[in-house]
């Protein structure tokens, strides 16, 4: 088999394991270290698995050349074992038995399984190797067999709540007349925090529950979503696949966001704007011809899931702020399901939702909203209220990463009073509530809640670094 040839990885039906079980212990059993005819009676050992097991095959043009037998239906201590990887000796090396391993992992997970383990000869080095690789570690050893374990908590089950704060020294700095608290979802408890590490939370949730093994998506060298995903990705011990779009012959400095995508291990490839289509659908037949289950999810994570995470957001602020309830909600608004969502979760209190564009201009980000609204209730089998959509495009300083002298002011203005935005998303979201305010569109002494949606590495990346310091 050639390294580049194709193949593909399949879970058996119940109806095909009666006739397929028996020939896969015969063809796969008998080239393991201790052939599985010497260790147990295989026709028993061939009901059990019918019985009770998953096995997934992998095929190369039609031939069957690997196969791992999985269990994953234990519901009281919930931990899945895999008795059974095997691959032909002219297909070894391959990355045949690396994606089998993925497949029955994803497979666990998807069952909630919490934990996985296997066995491998004490002597075999380069198994010991790819199951570590995966997160295994040695659990116990008679000597000539090696137990392995991996942990499948899942981490992102439990809710996190990010902090509701006063600012007193920011209000009289910028002589604010309204009642000012900040949500800060900038401190959501993952490197480089924001929206985005919230809305990833809700997709990795869908890709484990649809037994995908690898995550691909898109964005530019500064994307929050695409540095959340690898950031995500990492903590789970999945692939993770960036396209991202760069200008040619403009050079981008490896820091902010692109430096912790890396970092995290992501495989990371550049195209231009209008080659991105392209790229995307490669990236994910080249997985698929891997015998992989990737999973697609657009450029700035714009999905149900997405708007999902703000919905559940809206919720988590008001048990937060009991009584205080705001007049007024003023967030960033880039690709819209963050604004979708506290939309949609703030339907019944008398908030008004203002979005303040980072990019898009009124007649585009008010539709894209009311589309994600849309597909919220469709995707809950609701009938979809309408609902009023207030986006502002008077603050995007030409486009997105674009700035003005007055937007960095207000950058360093706030800073200074112990809130650091930055110019691409939240320093435009302040500065278009400071606007308001001050054209008493945001009345004078109500109550106004900031929503912070993070950007620390995008400011890290700004024009406002670069400055050399030196004795």
């Amino acid at each position: 088999m050639k390294n580049d040839e194709k193949f593909t990885i399949g879970w058996v039906n119940a109806a095909e394991k009666r006739t397929h079980v028996p020939t896969l212990l015969k063809q796969f059993g008998d080239i393991l270290p201790t052939p599985l005819s010497e260790r147990v009676n295989l026709d028993a050992y061939a009901d059990k698995l019918i019985n009770s097991a998953d096995i997934a095959i992998a095929n190369v043009n039609g031939k069957n050349v690997g196969c791992i037998v999985l269990y994953a239906n234990d519901t009281e201590d919930w931990r899945s074992y895999c008795p059974l990887l095997s691959v032909l000796p002219t297909h070894q090396g391959k990355g045949i038995g690396s994606s089998l391993t993925s497949r029955a992992i994803s497979l666990a997970r998807q069952r909630g399984m919490r934990s996985m383990q296997l066995e491998t000869e004490v002597d075999n080095r380069s198994a010991q190797k790819l199951y570590r690789s995966f997160g295994f570690n040695n659990l116990k050893s008679d000597g000539h067999k090696l137990l392995m374990l991996k942990e499948l908590i899942d981490p992102f089950a439990s809710s996190l709540m990010t902090p509701i704060e006063q600012h007193p020294v920011l209000v009289a700095r910028l002589n604010l007349d309204v009642d000012l608290r900040v949500k800060r979802d900038d401190l959501y408890p993952s490197p480089g925090g924001g929206s985005k590490a919230r809305k990833i939370k809700y997709i990795m949730r869908d890709l484990i529950a649809q037994g995908h093994d690898v995550l691909v998506t898109n964005g530019g060298p500064q994307s929050n979503h695409a540095r959340a995903s690898a950031v995500a990705c990492s903590l789970l011990g999945i692939d993770c696949h960036l396209v991202l779009v760069i200008e040619k012959g403009v050079q981008y400095k490896e820091t902010g966001n692109l430096l912790l995508m890396r970092m995290s291990g992501a495989t990371i490839e550049f195209c231009e704007k209008d080659q991105l289509s392209e790229r995307m659908d490669q990236a994910i037949k080249s997985y698929e011809n891997k015998g992989r289950s990737p999973f697609y999810v657009w450029g700035g994570g714009h999905s149900v899931a997405g708007t999902i995470a703000y919905v559940e957001a809206a919720k988590e602020t008001q048990l937060q702020c009991s009584d205080w309830i705001p007049d007024y909600l003023v967030v960033a608004s880039g690709t819209g399901t963050t604004q979708a969502g506290l939309t949609i979760g703030y339907e019944n209190q008398p908030t008004r939702i203002i979005g303040i564009s980072v990019a898009r201009d009124a007649v585009r980000g008010t539709q894209v909203i009311h589309d994600s609204i849309k597909s919220y209730f469709d995707h809950s089998e609701l009938d979809a209220p309408h609902l009023t959509v207030d986006f502002r495009d008077e603050w995007t300083c030409g486009g997105y990463e674009k700035t003005n002298p007055t937007l960095l002011e207000i950058v360093q203005q706030s800073a200074r009073s112990g809130l650091i935005v930055d110019p691409t998303y939240s320093g435009k979201a302040l500065l278009g509530m400071l606007e308001l305010i001050k054209r008493r569109v945001i009345r004078t002494g109500s109550k106004v809640l900031f929503w912070h949606t993070g950007g620390l590495m995008n400011l890290q990346a700004s024009e406002l670094t670069g400055r050399s310091v030196s004795l």
